[in-house]
């Protein structure tokens, strides 16, 4: 599974939880194996989802529940296959279905691309999906009037798509992109454009994954305030705007 998403295994961050990773796929070997059909795992999911990838999903929902009642939109920096992005846009059509909140997930659907100031566990061009494939998971659950996915370039296109939507703000910003140059080019953008009280998440703060992401961000703002939700494995770090 890590090599298909991308990457290799360290000594650090990447390995603490090591020892249930064993038990983890002797497990999903046995779902294989009972061949449980695909309508009862959507349907009573958490009787079968980890409950690290569970736990996700909660920090996610927490994040954003601190969010509510302030005005803006959510960004979600780095796609993927549309986990996070759809999770917000289910979490708006739940709990803001009558307001204007929309989701926009930024992606260039290319994979990584790395420098020196990235992790050498992470694989070039890793991390890499189809855009085409999310949209297509995005009409079929009828979500294409909350969640918004724009293909762009994060390093070079922000600055003509925000002079082309100047009236964007953001109540919550999630940061997923993971590499220095992404991070280094969206931060600005993205924290100008976020509401006092409003929360910029990161997902791999000091992870041996994604040193890019600290160092970008305290280049950047040297003296914010890193706060985490205490029992968050990932995303494990957020600030929020004074």
């Amino acid at each position: 599974m890590a090599e298909k998403q991308g990457h290799s295994f360290g000594a650090l961050e990447s390995v603490k939880f090591d020892h249930r990773r064993k038990d983890y796929y002797d497990y999903v070997d046995f779902l294989k194996k009972k061949n449980v059909p695909l309508d009862e795992c959507l349907q009573d999911f958490t009787a079968y989802v980890g409950h690290m990838s569970l736990h996700r999903m909660i920090t996610i929902y927490e994040l954003y529940k601190q969010t509510l009642g302030l005005a803006g939109h959510i960004a979600d920096v780095g796609v993927y296959k549309g986990a996070s992005s759809l999770l917000f846009a289910k979490l708006i059509k739940i709990f803001e279905s009558e307001s204007l909140t929309l989701c926009h997930g930024f992606d260039w659907f290319e994979g990584m691309q790395l420098n020196e100031k990235d992790s050498a566990l992470i694989e070039n061009g890793g991390y890499k999906t189809e855009y085409e494939d999310i949209l297509e998971l995005v009409n079929k659950q009828g979500f294409s009037n909350i969640l918004k996915i724009h293909k762009l370039d994060l390093k070079k296109d922000l600055n003509e798509f925000f002079d082309e939507n100047q009236h964007l703000r953001f109540k919550l910003v999630m940061m997923d992109a993971g590499t220095y140059d992404v991070m280094k080019a969206s931060i600005p953008f993205f924290y100008e454009r976020l509401i006092p009280g409003g929360i910029m998440i990161f997902d791999q703060y000091s992870h041996e994954f994604a040193p890019g992401e600290s160092n970008a961000l305290h280049e950047l703002l040297p003296n914010v305030s890193v706060k985490t939700l205490v029992n968050s494995w990932m995303p494990n770090a957020y600030i929020v705007k004074s």
